[in-house]
């Protein structure tokens, strides 16, 4: 069993296919998912709940917040390590994100090998801290 296969992930991603393949991606690489939330709200809500160690973040949410936001309440009040995932290509540079010191920002389409590999550079990082 590998260190990741300890680890909790919550998916907050408001398209569902994209949800499924996610969960899927996570759960092959011996993460257990907690949860996957559909606005920012549910994101807090359930990592409130599930205390998760990595929440997988899609920066822009439907239902008002955005994942972002959503991150920035996650990191104030737990131990979570944050990976953003969005298709907006200046996220990288945003300052908000930034200041959230997430482990990556994964730019979607990505392949899957790239985000697994995400994943356990998170788990590394939990692991020797």
């Amino acid at each position: 069993m590998s260190t990741s296969a300890k680890l909790r992930v919550l998916i907050a991603e408001d398209e569902v296919l994209v949800s499924m393949f996610l969960s899927d991606l996570v759960e092959d690489a011996g993460f257990e998912v907690v949860g996957v939330a559909r606005t920012a709200s549910e994101a807090v809500e359930m990592a409130q709940q599930h205390r998760p160690d990595i929440a997988l973040m899609d920066a822009n949410l439907k239902g008002g917040s955005t994942g972002v936001s959503a991150a920035e309440t996650l990191v104030r009040g737990q131990d979570i390590s944050i990976i953003f995932i969005s298709g907006d290509s200046g996220l990288v540079h945003d300052p908000a994100v930034a200041a959230l010191k997430p482990v990556a920002v994964v730019e979607k389409p990505c392949m899957p090998d790239e985000l697994t590999a995400v994943l356990h550079r998170a788990a590394r990082l939990r692991n020797a801290a």
